[in-house]
């Protein structure tokens, strides 16, 4: 993100963001800004750069399979480690349309009915 449309559309997000937490209506609820403040057009890109961050889930990172490119196995044992596992977003082939939460506690709950059948629990 260093110009353009991008640039310019966040900061326009930034301004009314600045605008309505600064606004009349809630002025009971603010005691005042923090940041960004006013700032030069130029400190006000820097401000957006040094903050800005991904949204997205982080997860499809680990590979499971069989082939060489495959870091888990079917039941999320990691390839050439002993006793560890992966269970969470990571392994899922895909990124999923909603949030990451419900489709990780799933792979936890596999992840550990795998482990109490191996230990026989």
């Amino acid at each position: 993100m260093t110009s353009g449309p991008v640039l310019r559309a966040t900061g326009r997000c930034v301004d009314l963001a600045r605008e309505v937490g600064n606004s009349r209506a809630l002025r009971d609820f603010v005691k005042r800004e923090i940041m960004p403040t006013a700032l030069t057009s130029a400190a006000m890109d820097n401000f957006i750069r040094d903050g800005v961050t991904t949204i997205w889930h982080q997860s499809c990172t680990t590979k499971m399979g069989q082939d060489g490119m495959s870091v888990v196995d079917s039941r999320l044992k990691v390839y050439g480690v002993d006793r560890l596992r992966i269970a969470d977003a990571s392994v899922m082939p895909r990124i999923p349309l909603a949030n990451t939460m419900a489709p990780s506690v799933i792979i936890g709950e596999q992840a550990s009915r795998a482990i109490a059948r191996e230990r026989r629990l």
